[in-house]
């Protein structure tokens, strides 16, 4: 009997292949025994796992994820909802999971779960509350109710509200591999895309078209939450320090805060998300020095977008904290491969779908480096057994971690991607300046384009996710410099408030529309908005000739800045031996402090002008 790959697939591709690729014109019998998931066994037999009439649908087999729950590899099909609206969701489902959307490949098999969960049974169980018994009795007033309940009564976003609408789309789109097709198109003159609010917007133009809910962890939440990990990643490897690297820790507890902090470390620090993080297998990182420049390389495999093996830039610290989990949780990765042996040698069970499915998900999970210990039940029993962690654990996780850091902050393992790139642009921007992210993109030797072509491997999509916060941070930029209430200061800033006062129609429209096309540039003391030659860059050195700058604009951000400017200079003519040009500058350069922090509408906080023997008093 041969042995198979810790990375084999066991899909009876044979037999998936021969099935029909839609159900149209088969019998109610030929439809219903479509084979759906089948495997094989170690001697080349196929057994069927679901088949197109079952009221549930096995897609385990289909699963590359390591992440993925148990229960959400399956189907349920409500059967006690009307037959006919039943078969034809199922024959939309089967189209779309065989061949694809219209010039598009079939999605994975998450694509085909979430459609079922997220839209198909919900819209199923509102159509049978009103007596519908199939989708050839939908009228446009069932549509636009349904629109509307979901808008007004559900109040989902325009993101979620297109999951739950998406099933209408493909009843029209797959209407031929229906039984009682829909007998209009269900979005008269639009589209789904604009029924949702989101139309053609893609890309950078979506940006604060509030289209999704990821939330931003708070800087000061991130800050707790990051040096709590970092705690506990010091406390492993001062334990690893004695212990030696055979160490096999005796206390649970620690071994999971150890994998937790870990995973939020990565998930923070590198943009990866968490199927991408927990699918990280021991050894998978490596560093290599270019050009004087250390860089660190973690590899894993992207689903999402299909692209395969991608590598993620990390700094240092996490490099470190990878290597280190590695030792302190061989001995979770012993149980693993314990149990493999007495799976493989197991012969009783070697024709069970079961028995073959778990053998498999443990080969597969051998090298995973987040791993925990769980059972089908969701509670860990006797019966227990050893898998990558789930994305549901890693929120369960984070929970924890916050928790434990003293946070009240609901973090999630989806929110780390998204604070990750506006932490960057935060970073570019001056607004924080965080150590990992300069360690990360080697800020003072490379752009953002010659980072990605150092390394082609890398996610090209986690690039797109920076360049949309950085969209999204200059509309929240601008839109606070239109803002009545906020006083600025700065050549292009005194132009701005001007502007205030004629009146625009669509302020949100016009700020997507130029806002990607606006250059904007901190300079640590304000902003520059020069698109042509300007001071080439001595303003970044000489902040006192920014503020009568054309293209200055300095905002409150930077009001303790120009403080401390003023106070700088009232500390200059303290000096007694500094000579009259050192004077006379500093009295120019306190002037022009002045006229800043009185645009700003503040007082100096150290105003002692007095003591330095310079007239009267400044107000």
């Amino acid at each position: 009997m041969s042995t198979r790959s810790a990375n084999a697939m066991l899909q009876a591709y044979d037999v998936l292949i021969s099935q029909p690729a839609t159900a149209n014109g088969l019998s109610s019998a030929e439809r219903d025994a479509i084979v759906i998931s089948a495997i094989v066994n170690e001697v080349g037999e196929t057994l069927v796992l679901s088949r197109f009439g079952d009221s549930q649908w096995d897609l385990r087999p289909f699963f590359d994820q390591a992440n993925v729950s148990y229960s959400y590899k399956f189907i349920n099909w409500d059967m006690s909802m009307p037959r006919a609206l039943i078969d034809d969701s199922k024959a939309v489902a089967y189209a779309w999971f065989k061949r694809g959307m219209p010039g598009s490949k079939p999605p994975i098999a998450r694509g085909i779960t979430i459609l079922a969960v997220a839209s198909v049974m919900p819209f199923i169980r509102w159509l049978n509350n009103l007596g519908v018994s199939s989708f050839a009795e939908i009228t446009p007033i069932h549509i636009s109710n349904y629109v509307h309940y979901c808008k007004s009564e559900l109040k989902l976003r325009p993101l979620p509200l297109y999951g739950r609408l998406r099933i209408i789309d493909f009843l029209w789109i797959f209407s031929t591999d229906m039984m009682f097709p829909l007998k209009n198109y269900p979005w008269g003159s639009s589209t789904l895309w604009r029924i949702c609010g989101i139309a053609n917007i893609k890309g950078l133009d979506s940006a604060n078209k509030n289209v999704g809910r990821t939330d931003i962890i708070p800087p000061d939440e991130q800050s707790k939450i990051f040096n709590y990990c970092e705690e506990i990643v010091q406390d492993m490897k001062a334990e690893l320090a004695v212990s030696g690297i055979g160490y096999h820790p005796s206390d649970e507890q620690m071994s999971i805060r150890c994998r937790d902090a870990v995973l939020y470390i990565v998930s923070i620090t590198s943009g990866m998300r968490n199927d991408e993080a927990i699918g990280i297998e021991v050894g998978a990182w490596r560093k290599e020095l270019k050009n004087g420049i250390t860089f660190y390389w973690v590899a894993t495999v992207e689903h999402k977008t299909g692209k395969g093996l991608v590598e993620y830039l990390v700094p240092e610290l996490t490099f470190e904290a990878l290597n280190l989990l590695a030792r302190y949780s061989a001995s979770i990765r012993k149980e693993l491969e314990q149990e493999i042996r007495l799976l493989a040698k197991n012969q009783n069970c070697s024709n069970s779908t079961e028995h073959i499915l778990r053998l498999e998900k443990a080969r597969k999970d051998s090298k995973k480096l987040f791993l925990g210990r769980n059972s089908q039940g969701g509670k860990i029993k006797e019966g227990y057994h050893v898998e990558a962690l789930s994305g549901q654990g890693s929120n369960v996780a984070f929970g924890r971690l916050a928790k434990a850091a003293g946070s009240n902050w609901p973090l999630k393992t989806h929110q780390c991607r998204r604070t990750y790139a506006r932490c960057f642009v935060e970073s570019c921007m001056g607004r924080t300046s965080l150590i990992f992210l300069k360690w990360q993109f080697k800020h003072s030797s490379m752009s953002m384009t010659q980072l990605y072509a150092s390394n082609p491997q890398q996610d090209l999509a986690l690039f797109d996710e920076i360049l949309q916060q950085m969209t999204e941070f200059k509309i929240d930029l601008i839109e606070s410099w239109l803002d009545e209430q906020q006083p600025l200061a700065g050549g292009a800033g005194e132009k701005i408030v001007k502007t205030r006062a004629i009146p625009i129609k669509d302020r949100a429209a016009l700020l997507t529309q130029t806002v990607p096309h606006a250059n904007i540039r901190a300079t640590g003391h304000g902003w520059c908005i020069a698109t042509e030659r300007g001071c080439g860059g001595a303003g970044l050195y000489e902040a006192t000739r920014c503020p009568t700058c054309k293209n200055a604009v300095i905002d409150e951000l930077f009001a303790d800045t120009w403080q401390d400017i003023y106070c700088q200079q009232q500390e200059l003519l303290k000096i007694d031996d500094a000579g009259p040009g050192v004077r006379q500058r500093a009295e120019r350069d306190l002037q022009v402090a002045l006229d800043v922090i009185t645009s700003l509408g503040l007082s100096p906080i150290n105003d002692n002008i007095d003591e330095a023997g310079n007239g009267d008093e400044v107000h």
